[in-house]
């Protein structure tokens, strides 16, 4: 765990929306696919950035984790 209390192993999409949503850090909007909008924006950035935030895990397939 971190300092702020967040699990740093792996998480899937909809895994880091319920941590957001519980933290209060999001709000959800009634959109209907809000894990596939997050796991296509976690994925641009890797695929864009010199240095994304995400990286793809290795040992839990469809998850990320912090890159730093």
């Amino acid at each position: 765990r971190d300092r702020r209390g967040l699990r740093l192993e792996p998480m899937n999409c909809k895994e880091i929306i319920a941590k957001a949503v519980e933290m209060g850090l999001w709000t959800p909007t009634g959109a209907k696919t809000p894990e596939q909008t997050l796991y296509s924006g976690i994925f641009r950035e890797i695929k864009t950035c010199d240095e994304p935030r995400f990286k793809k895990s290795e040992s839990r397939k469809g998850s990320f984790e912090y890159a730093k």
